[in-house]
């Protein structure tokens, strides 16, 4: 029991470590929310009505500030360090804690996480630990299609990492089971702005609508995600060559078919970091030793490359531009 309470403890604080170090590279955290999370935050203020807003579909996290009487970046902001103990302890179930902190530390400086310290408000941050969480207890009875649900509730885009989860180890039945129960929550409360018939308009006009929109800037808005933890990737499995792909390739599927819904490149791309947890799930101890080499070397690079964010339609922005950034790729 000691021994489990030291390595919470440690978790923890390497937790909080990997959140400040990230702050710091991300040059400050938005404590208030932007955007399309403002609109969010004014749901939440709102609650229980959920008339006139952009994505009342989105209701969890609003729902969560009006319960704790937070601000949702706030509420972001705790979530975001447990999303990295999180990281950290099943990372550490699988390999020492060299390697646990440096993989961790490097997703730390993609759009996966600093997205939520800039863009304050935004849900993705919070579906992300569901779905992480998910993975996490895949092996449960009902756990994993309770959180997957949760995720759903968060984000409706979470559904896009079905093909994914369908490919694990869980029952079939029981998770089309979740998004059937989920649907009539979609479809009730999506009465916003961004219903299902502003993206059925568009689509029925042109088929190749949206993809057209991001096609110009696909490429660095697929790099943008996760940045040159893209190698990390490609190499682990290349020194891993008995893992079965067919997860890899579904997950990949569920987010190119988004391209054809929508324009939010980075974000679409993000779910990506569900292929990190499963490749480290089934490398083999021995890789681990030559990974932590190559995370070194991709956490270098990530710090000193810029964040792209390409977002709808098409749209390229650089966030919070540093010195460091000298590897500029646009």
């Amino acid at each position: 029991m000691l021994k489990i309470k030291k390595s919470l403890i440690l978790s923890c604080f390497t937790g909080v470590i990997i959140f400040l170090f990230s702050v710091f590279i991300n040059r400050g955290i938005t404590t208030s929310s932007v955007s399309l999370g403002f609109d969010l935050q004014m749901l939440s203020n709102s609650l229980p009505n959920t008339e006139g807003f952009l994505q009342p579909q989105r209701i969890l996290l609003p729902v969560l500030g009006r319960l704790f009487n937070l601000d949702l970046q706030l509420v972001n902001i705790f979530t975001a360090v447990l999303f990295l103990i999180c990281l950290f302890i099943f990372n550490l179930k699988y390999s020492d804690y060299n390697f646990a902190f440096l993989i961790v530390c490097c997703l730390s400086t993609t759009m996966v996480f600093q997205f939520t310290l800039i863009y304050g408000g935004y849900p993705d941050i919070l579906s992300y630990l569901f779905l992480a969480l998910a993975f996490f207890n895949k092996g449960k009875n009902l756990m994993p299609y309770f959180l997957f649900f949760l995720a759903l509730l968060t984000k409706e885009t979470v559904i896009f990492t079905l093909p994914f989860f369908m490919t694990l180890n869980l029952n079939l039945k029981k998770l089309l089971l979740t998004v059937v129960s989920y649907l009539p929550i979609y479809f009730y409360l999506s009465q916003g702005v961004y219903s299902p018939n502003y993206f059925l308009d568009l689509i029925l006009e042109d088929y190749l609508y949206f993809f057209k929109q991001s096609s110009e800037n696909i490429f660095i808005g697929y790099f943008s995600a996760i940045k040159f933890l893209w190698f990390f990737i490609f190499i682990a499995i290349w020194m891993n060559r008995d893992i079965n792909l067919k997860p890899l390739v579904y997950l990949n599927l569920g987010i190119f078919i988004q391209f054809f819904l929508g324009g939010d490149t980075t974000r679409f791309v993000s779910f990506i970091f569900l292929a990190i947890l499963y490749i480290v799930e089934n490398s083999s101890k021995d890789s681990f030793k030559k990974l932590k080499v190559i995370l070194i070397f991709i956490l270098v690079l990530n710090i000193f490359t810029p964040k792209y964010y390409v977002f709808a339609y098409g749209e390229l922005v650089i966030p919070n531009e540093s010195r460091l950034h000298f590897l500029n790729f646009k």
